[in-house]
C-alpha cells in the first residue's frame, strides 16, 4: 500500500524484513537474468591490469601477446599513473583498441566503473556542477536541532539520481564505445567497494552530534518524519530506532545504487561484478552495506575480496567465502593477492585457490598485474604483482592457469556449506549505533565462523605432501656448477658502490620519476635520454654504464624527488654479469655454487632464472629426483632430456626414461619473484637448498 508514492514506515519494514529473510544468501532475485544459471565459460584467471601512462599500441599489444600466451583475461583497471584523462576521449580510443586487440586474441575482458575506488564517483565527475547529488549526513545534536550536510566530491549512493549519473558518465560511455563486444569480449563489468564517504558515526565522547548516511530516499523509507523521532530521543545510544534505520539503510542502497547497475548490466548483456567494502563480519557489513545477502545476491557474477591471502583455514575469511557458498549457479568470483608479498610462491597461489574452489569460488581477478610501475609513487605501502613483470611468469603462469580451470569444476559442483545463517531481521534488531562494535553482532560472527570454519575444513582438499628433502651422504659433495639465465640484478640505494672485479656487461635501470639528475662518478648521465626499459619495466629507462664503472670505488650521485628509497619501486635497478660478495661488492660470477640458499652466494636480490649443472656417476640409474628449492618453481633435464618443469612442490622428476648406468649430467633451473629484488631481506630463501635421488 502505497502513501504518496511511498511505503509507510511499517509497510516498509515489513516488505525488507520479510523479504530479505526469504532472500537468503542462496536466493536468485534480484540476480541478473543473463546470471541466473552458471555460464559454461572456461574460468580462466583475469589479471588486474593496471593501466598507466597513455598506452602506446605496441606496448599494449606486447602485453596482450603475454596474457594470451598463459591463457588468461583481463580487468581494465585504471590506476594512478595514467596520463591519459580518466573518461576522456583518448581513454576510450585506447580502450576499445584494447578491446579490439583483445577479441583478436579470443581474450576474456571486464571492464572497471571507477578510477581506482571506492565506485560510484568517477572521479568525480558525478557531482561535478551538481551538488544535489553530493553524499549527505544527517547530523542531530544533543539538543535536538538537527542538519542535514553535504561531502563535496563524493556521490550519495543512497540516491537514484547519483547513480542514474554515474551510469551516464562511466557504463553508457563504455556500451557507446565497446558495446559491440557485450556479450562476448567484454562479460563483466566490476564494481569495486562501493560505500558512503564518512559513515555513520555515533556521538563522540565529548558530546558532539549523531551522524546519519542520508538521503531524501532513506527519509521516505523512514516515514519522513525520522529526523523528528531521533531528536526527541532521550537516549539514541540505546535507542529502538535502530533496527528501523539499518533495514532501511539496507533497502535503500540496494534500491539506489545496487539494482539500478544490475539492471543496466542485464539489458546490456552483461555482468555485474566486483565486490563491497568491509565483508569480513556482520557489524562491518550492517555499517557498509546494510546487508552482505542482500546486496551481493543481486550480483550477476557475486564476488569477495580475499587479498590478503590468507590460505590457513584458522585464519582466512571464512565468512565471506561462506557467502559464496550459498550463491550456487552462477560464476563466484575473488579478488586476489593484491596485498602481495612480490615474493609469493606459485604453490601460495594454488593452495588460495583450493581453499576458495571449495567454497564455490571459480573465477579469480589477479591483483595486481601492472602495464608499468609508474603507481608505486602513489601506493607504496604493499605490491602484489603476478604478471609478466614476474620471473616466473611466462613458463610457469599457463600451469597456474590449468590448475584454475581444473579447479572450477570442482568449484561450480560446490554445495552451500550448510550453515544456519541469522536472518537480516535478526542481524538488525542487535546492530544497535554502531554496528562495528554490537556485542551481539560479534557473537553472531563468530558463530558463524566456526561453523564456517569447520565446514571448509571439511571440505578442503589436503596438499600434496611435499616432504622434507634430504641430500644422500654419497651425494653430498656433488659439485653443482652454475650460470643466471639472463643478467642479475641489483637494487642501487647508497651512493657508493665497490667494483672489485669490472663485469663485461653493466646496465642502469632509472626509475624517471624518482631520479631528476644523476652523475656516475662525475659524469653526467642523461637521464631523458635513457630509451624505455621493454625489458623489465615501461616506467625505466635503461642504458648501458659498463663503461662508466671502475675498479674501487663508484659514486652515483642521483638527485632524488624521495627522501627515502621506496621498498616497492627502487630508483637505480643494476643488471649484468656480476655477482656480489658478503661486503656488497662486485665480483665476478663464480663457476659452482654450494647448496643452499643463492642469495648469500653472489646473488642476493636475482631476480631470474638460475641454472645448476652437475655430472654424477649411478651404478645403477635411480628412478626420480626431488628438490627443495625453498618453494619456487624448478625445471629439470637429464642428458639433453628435457623432463619438464614443476611450479610448486612436490617437485619430483622422473629420472626412468632419462637416467642411465655411468655417467649422467642433470641439469636443474629455478626461478625466483621480482620480491627478490624488491624487498630481498623479507623474501624467502630461494635456489637448489637440497635434493635426492630415489631409488
Amino acid at each position: 500500500m502505497m502513501d504518496g508514492g511511498r511505503l509507510n514506515r511499517r509497510e516498509f519494514l515489513a516488505s525488507t524484513a520479510g523479504g530479505a529473510a526469504a532472500l537468503g544468501l542462496g536466493s536468485m532475485a534480484g540476480a541478473d537474468a543473463a546470471a541466473t544459471e552458471r555460464q559454461d565459460v572456461p574460468a580462466v584467471p583475469l589479471a588486474m591490469w593496471a593501466l598507466t601512462r597513455t598506452l602506446e599500441s605496441a606496448d599494449v599489444c606486447r602485453q596482450l601477446d603475454a596474457f594470451s600466451s598463459v591463457g588468461w583475461g583481463v580487468v581494465l583497471y585504471p590506476r594512478w599513473g595514467l596520463e591519459l584523462e580518466y573518461l576522456g576521449e583518448a581513454w576510450f580510443d585506447r580502450i576499445r583498441f584494447i578491446v579490439e586487440q583483445a577479441a583478436q586474441r579470443d581474450m576474456e575482458v571486464w571492464l572497471y566503473d571507477e578510477f581506482t575506488w571506492p565506485s560510484g564517483h568517477a572521479k568525480g565527475l558525478v557531482t561535478q556542477g551538481r551538488e544535489d547529488l553530493e553524499a549527505q549526513l544527517l547530523s542531530v545534536e544533543r539538543d535536538g536541532s538537527s542538519r542535514i550536510e553535504s561531502t563535496p566530491g563524493s556521490a550519495n549512493l543512497l540516491k537514484r539520481e547519483a547513480t542514474q549519473r554515474f551510469i551516464e558518465v562511466t557504463h553508457e560511455r563504455y556500451a557507446a564505445a565497446v558495446g559491440d563486444f557485450f556479450g562476448s569480449t567484454v562479460r563483466a563489468i566490476f564494481t569495486d567497494e562501493p560505500s558512503l564517504a564518512h559513515q555513520h558515526r555515533p556521538r563522540s565522547t565529548d558530546g558532539g552530534a549523531w551522524q546519519f548516511t542520508w538521503s531524501d530516499a532513506m527519509d521516505a523509507a523512514l516515514g519522513g518524519d525520522f529526523r523528528e523521532r531521533a531528536a526527541a530521543a532521550a537516549d539514541l545510544e540505546h535507542w529502538d530506532g535502530w533496527r528501523e534505520y539499518w533495514a532501511a539503510y539496507a533497502r535503500t542502497f540496494h534500491d539506489a545504487w545496487v539494482a539500478p547497475i544490475a539492471k543496466w548490466c542485464t539489458e546490456h548483456g552483461i555482468h555485474m561484478t566486483g565486490h563491497f567494502l568491509g565483508e569480513g563480519s556482520f557489524g562491518q557489513q550492517i555499517a557498509f552495506n546494510g546487508s552482505l545477502r542482500l546486496q551481493q545476491g543481486t550480483f550477476g557474477i557475486p564476488g569477495i575480496d580475499e587479498i590478503r591471502t590468507r590460505t590457513s583455514v584458522e585464519q582466512c575469511e571464512a565468512l565471506t567465502l561462506a557467502s559464496m557458498a550459498e550463491l550456487p549457479g552462477r560464476e563466484r568470483m575473488a579478488e586476489v593477492f593484491a596485498l602481495g608479498p612480490p615474493s609469493m610462491r606459485l604453490d601460495t597461489m594454488r593452495a588460495m585457490v583450493d581453499l576458495c574452489g571449495c567454497c564455490g569460488v571459480d573465477r579469480y581477478v589477479l591483483g595486481m598485474c601492472p602495464f608499468d610501475l609508474s603507481g608505486g609513487v602513489f601506493k607504496r605501502e604493499y605490491l602484489g604483482i603476478h604478471g609478466p613483470h614476474q620471473p616466473w611468469f611466462r613458463e610457469y603462469a599457463g600451469a597456474f592457469t590449468e590448475y584454475v580451470v581444473e579447479a572450477a569444476g570442482r568449484a561450480r559442483a560446490a554445495e552451500p556449506l550448510g550453515i544456519a545463517w541469522p536472518s537480516d531481521e535478526e542481524l538488525w534488531a542487535v546492530a544497535g549505533p554502531e554496528p562495528t562494535k554490537s556485542a551481539e553482532l560479534s557473537a553472531l560472527s563468530k558463530k558463524v565462523v566456526a561453523q564456517a570454519r569447520e565446514a571448509i575444513r571439511g571440505r578442503l582438499r589436503p596438499a600434496p605432501a611435499a616432504g622434507p628433502v634430504t641430500t644422500a651422504a654419497e651425494h653430498a659433495g656433488l659439485v653443482w656448477r652454475f650460470a643466471p639465465k639472463g643478467p642479475n640484478s641489483m637494487r642501487l640505494d647508497g651512493a657508493a658502490l665497490t667494483v672489485a672485479e669490472r663485469p663485461r656487461v653493466a646496465e642502469l635501470s632509472i626509475q624517471r620519476q624518482l631520479v631528476r639528475s644523476l652523475r656516475i662518478n662525475g659524469e653526467a648521465v642523461d637521464v631523458d635520454a635513457a630509451p624505455a626499459d621493454k625489458e623489465f619495466d615501461l616506467s625505466y629507462g635503461r642504458l648501458t654504464i659498463t663503461g662508466l664503472l671502475q675498479e674501487g670505488e663508484n659514486r652515483f650521485e642521483a638527485e632524488l624527488t624521495e627522501p627515502k628509497p621506496l621498498p616497492f619501486l627502487p630508483a637505480l635497478i643494476l643488471w649484468g654479469d656480476f655477482a656480489v660478495d658478503q661486503e656488497g661488492r662486485l665480483v665476478a660470477v663464480p663457476e659452482s655454487l654450494a647448496l643452499g640458499d643463492w642469495r648469500g652466494e653472489g646473488f642476493p636480490s636475482f631476480a631470474g632464472t638460475g641454472c645448476y649443472r652437475a655430472e654424477v656417476e649411478f651404478a645403477t640409474p635411480p628412478k626420480g629426483l626431488v628438490l627443495d628449492t625453498g618453494g619456487y618453481p624448478a625445471r629439470v633435464s637429464v642428458n639433453g632430456q628435457d623432463l619438464g618443469a614443476c611450479p610448486w612442490p612436490p617437485l619430483r622428476f622422473d629420472l626412468r626414461d632419462a637416467a642411465r648406468a655411468g655417467r649422467n649430467e642433470i641439469v636443474v633451473e629455478v626461478t625466483s619473484t621480482i620480491g627478490h629484488l624488491f624487498v630481498p631481506k623479507d623474501s624467502p630463501a630461494v635456489g637448489l637448498l637440497a635434493f635426492s635421488f630415489e631409488a
